[in-house]
């Protein structure tokens, strides 16, 4: 330095900086009775010959150190600078507002509803300093800048960290965490508080913006939502099947004059109605496709019904209509030559695999579509459960059937193949995949097939 007396203040003009040293480059000869200005929002520490000498509030100061102008430029000729070397530390003492916290890695959290699932979430919080020479003692070190980013990137890891603790000990729904966000957020700062504290770091507030699942996991919960949060195969059934006639009428597979009665159809077809559907009746002076104008005088009858092949429309070749039906219902098929294994969803994470096999005859010579799922290990524990189920049972009957070198109990039905339709398909698999779903969860509480 020179021989002019100095004036010693830092300021923060992107208001980021934790600790800022004057000179930034390290130590210099600060002169005896150089000024020190420290701001209100600031604390400084006096460093003299590596020592913390002294802590300053607001105000303005006299420093005395032991660089006088003219002795010490005469008492340091046999050195490179002179040996009285000192700094100062300012310390910001404002909250830090809006600093931002998240998951690098996914959280492992285990809901009831949907097993293991990886969340990702993501908030805010605002800190401030307590204790200045704690700070520099355990964080800064020597360095001649900490920012908020440098800061931060620490303290992301101890609250993540808290988080996932506190998940785990939370024994909450993920359906029910975001109600309760505030009393996370809460929780969680409590257990972050002492962390931060042996660092000289208060922790003002914390905020929860976002628990997210991953991808699968949001779209099962929409599929929940849009079914109405199902709770029986009743309206499983008539969900999978509505679905998979508007992804036929969207792609021009439904048969011809399908569309027409659509709207009249569906509703008694997914209802449950037990031999068929009522036929609507055109209004007087309607305009109506030939199909139906043609169609003779009996099939308009109140009483008559439509049987549920006609409305699928009948196929020779019971296979096209299995893929049909798979592709209209969005489940995924696995052709494996001798039988077709369908993956279908069940309600949220729950999925249920359905065999679909075509090698079978009844005692008349006609071919069957054989359609099963497994549901656990033969057990003669199992038997009464088992019968209780039978009773509620809308397709299907328990058998015993051979797998992969071992005996399971399966949830099977025998169908014509020659009055097989996609819609037909769409509601014994749906049906069949819920049922067996059911009893695998009574039986054994996983979800193994």
């Amino acid at each position: 330095m020179g021989w002019r007396l100095e004036v010693i203040q830092f300021h923060d003009e992107a208001n980021t900086s934790v600790v800022a040293r004057v000179p930034p480059d390290g130590t210099a000869d600060i002169k005896y009775g150089a000024q020190l200005i420290v701001n209100q929002n600031q604390e400084a520490i006096f460093f003299n010959d590596g020592k913390a000498m002294d802590t300053f509030g607001p105000g303005r100061y006299t420093l005395t150190t032991k660089n006088l102008p003219i002795i010490t430029r005469i008492l340091t000729i046999p050195w490179e600078k002179s040996p009285f070397q000192a700094c100062v530390y300012y310390i910001g003492k404002q909250t830090f507002v809006d600093q931002k916290w998240g998951t690098r890695q996914p959280i492992i959290f285990r809901d009831k509803d949907f097993g293991v699932v990886r969340l990702r979430s993501f908030g805010k919080y605002t800190f401030r300093v307590t204790d200045g020479a704690l700070l520099l003692n355990t964080l800064v070190g020597t360095q001649g800048k900490y920012t908020t980013e440098e800061i931060t990137a620490f303290q992301r890891d101890i609250i993540v960290m808290r988080l996932t603790d506190l998940l785990g000990s939370l024994n909450v729904g993920l359906l029910d965490l975001a109600p309760r966000y505030d009393e996370i957020a809460a929780a969680a700062k409590e257990r972050v508080a002492d962390d931060f504290a042996k660092y000289g770091l208060e922790l003002v507030d914390f905020f929860i913006n976002a628990i997210n699942p991953p991808e699968e996991v949001q779209q099962a919960i929409d599929a929940r939502g849009a079914m109405g949060a199902v709770g029986n195969i009743h309206d499983y059934m008539r969900y999978q099947t509505g679905k998979s006639l508007g992804k036929m009428a969207e792609s021009g597979q439904a048969p011809q004059g399908m569309g027409f009665g659509l709207g009249m159809a569906i509703p008694g077809m997914i209802g449950g109605a037990p031999a068929g559907i009522p036929v609507a009746t055109p209004l007087p002076g309607s305009s109506t496709p030939d199909a139906i104008q043609n169609r003779p005088a009996a099939t308009t009858r109140p009483n008559e019904r439509l049987e549920l092949g006609q409305l699928g429309g009948s196929t020779a070749n019971p296979q096209e209509a299995v893929k049909a039906a798979a592709d209209a219902a969005g489940f995924a098929l696995n052709d494996l030559s001798s039988e077709y294994v369908l993956t279908v969803p069940i309600g949220t994470l729950r999925k249920q695999r359905v065999h679909v096999a075509f090698d079978k005859t009844d005692e008349g010579g006609h071919p069957l579509v054989t359609i099963w799922s497994a549901c656990g290990p033969v057990s003669d524990r199992n038997a009464l459960t088992l019968l209780r189920f039978n009773s509620k049972l809308v397709y299907g009957a328990f058998a015993v059937r051979k797998t992969n070198d071992a005996e399971a109990l399966v949830l099977t039905s025998n169908v014509l193949a020659d009055s097989l339709t996609p819609v037909a398909v769409t509601q014994i698999v749906s049906a069949i995949a819920w049922q067996a779903d059911q009893v695998e969860e009574k039986i054994s509480g996983k979800d193994t097939f």
